[in-house]
């Protein structure tokens, strides 16, 4: 019964946490695309409240997932160790990384006095380490349900964290191109016509 009860929560957890890494993602993303500032300002609160919400889904795996380890799984089983190490890395990294750009995204554009986001903004919308640092930790993360779906050993499990890391890297890359190229485009559109 407590195995059920704790394996409950355990999920739940890891429900808690991909929603709120959609939810901040979505905001990143709708940020990268907002015409005017307010529209910025209201999806940085968005991100910057559901990427506070992850240490608290971080508790809802971490508990119950030791008192699984312990009462089951064990500490042998190279995806305990490797999954719990991830998740205690990407608990520390989370805040430093990404909450604290989220931030500085959120105070640039409530001190923002135009209706349109300035440079200044947008390059700290476009952060190259923020958007590298949340979908690696997004893929990461969809890695760790990989592992305990399929328990695997060690290489196997080193290699789907890898797998994680790198498609990361490159899905970054490709968001923060599209967008400005995106951007780049609009910009032109918008001179042209104040010229005519």
């Amino acid at each position: 019964m407590l195995y059920n009860v704790m394996l409950f929560f355990h999920i739940l957890g890891t429900a808690v946490m991909f929603i709120a890494v959609g939810i901040t993602l979505t905001g990143m993303i709708a940020m990268l695309h907002a015409r005017n500032t307010e529209t910025l300002r209201n999806w940085a609160q968005v991100a910057v409240k559901m990427d506070g919400l992850l240490p608290f889904s971080v508790i809802l795996i971490l508990l119950p997932g030791l008192y699984l380890a312990i009462s089951s799984w064990g500490w042998g089983a190279a995806w305990v160790n490797i999954s719990l190490a991830v998740l205690i890395a990407m608990t520390i990294a989370g805040p430093i990384i990404n909450l604290r750009r989220l931030k500085a995204i959120l105070e640039a554009a409530n001190n923002e006095k135009s209706s349109t986001p300035s440079t200044y903004v947008l390059e700290k919308v476009r952060d190259t380490v923020l958007w590298k640092s949340v979908v690696i930790m997004t893929l990461l993360a969809v890695a760790l349900l990989f592992l305990m779906t399929m328990k695997l050993d060690y290489i196997g499990s080193l290699v789907t964290l890898a797998i994680g890391v790198i498609t990361g890297i490159f899905a970054a890359n490709i968001l923060l191109k599209n967008t400005s190229k995106a951007a780049s485009m609009k910009h032109r559109s918008t001179n042209s016509t104040q010229k005519a």
